[in-house]
């Protein structure tokens, strides 16, 4: 999956328009690794790191506050900032650019908030893994609705049990994890009547 973004074409009658927009479409690949992991991510300079950093957490499932980014010898902090060059309106700044090249690599590794939330985070994650059998049981027509319905409860329950000891991103981590199991439920409820899922 890339960061690309959509855009809507100018008209035909501003062919300048036309020519900038085109030279947006330009993605650059970025090489992550770290933790474990190894992959390319296509994205557009336009894109923010924290946008990056969502998608890195849909490969990795490392949420982003528990994510440390190192490129260029340098920690990436400001989730605003595009990954390409800085972006200019004349004399005025419009965003801040990182100003990674195709094939930048960049080194994923840890925040300081992991190490203190690592055990919920392990908790969460292997609840996670619980919702995602659940859902391939019922979409493979090994489980039904009612005992799909019963096994999320009981996931809901445990993930209601993980501490987060005033971690704001546990927090999220946690509702999160929840709309997820929320989503499993709700789905399989809406195909109980044996329509594919």
């Amino acid at each position: 999956m890339s960061l690309q973004r959509t855009h809507r074409e100018p008209p035909e009658s501003q062919p300048e328009s036309r020519e900038l927009s085109l030279a947006l479409v330009v993605t650059i690949r970025l090489r992550v690794a770290g933790l474990g992991y190894h992959f390319d991510i296509d994205a557009v300079p336009t894109a923010t790191l924290g946008e990056l950093k969502e998608e890195i957490r849909r490969r990795t499932d490392i949420p982003s506050p528990y994510q440390r980014l190192v490129a260029k010898r340098k920690k990436l902090d400001d989730d605003t900032m595009v990954l390409g060059p800085t972006v200019m309106d004349g004399n005025t700044i419009v965003s801040m650019g990182i100003g990674f090249e195709y094939g930048t690599k960049i080194l994923l590794l840890h925040s300081p908030l992991y190490e203190p939330d690592k055990e919920g985070i392990g908790k969460l994650t292997a609840l996670q893994k619980e919702i995602d059998r659940i859902d391939a049981g019922w979409r493979n027509r090994d489980l039904n609705n009612k005992t799909v319905q019963e096994l999320i409860i009981q996931v809901c329950c445990k993930i209601d049990c993980v501490e987060t000891n005033g971690s704001e991103a546990l927090r999220q981590m946690r509702r999160l994890t929840i709309k997820k199991a929320e989503g499993v439920a709700q789905e399989s409820e809406n195909n109980k009547r044996g329509v594919d899922p």
